[in-house]
């Protein structure tokens, strides 16, 4: 059972991180969460890709992992996954 804990905390830690690169014309911005019975730890990934994204800078594309209750893997993904966007586009 200790060993199942210890686990558990060691990918929710890995998969809660978010960063952007960038160069002088573009971004790409991406958050990663760990899904456990609907809630994402640590918290919503879209808003956090989306709090990354530089100032006047448009948004050309958004990636993300099926999370949707329509489909069989997004409802698996719900219940036990990880949660990933990217977000990327222009600098202005």
């Amino acid at each position: 059972m200790k060993k199942l804990l210890l686990i558990a905390g060691v990918i929710s830690s890995l998969a809660g991180c978010s960063g952007i690169t960038h160069n002088d014309d573009v971004y790409t911005a991406h958050a990663e969460s760990f899904n456990i019975v609907g809630l994402q730890i640590p918290g919503n990934t879209q808003d956090r890709a989306m709090e990354l994204v530089p100032e006047g800078a448009t948004v050309d594309t958004i990636q993300s992992t099926n999370s949707d209750t329509d489909s069989a893997l997004g409802i698996m993904n719900r219940i036990l996954g990880v949660d990933y966007v990217q977000v990327g586009g222009k600098k202005q």
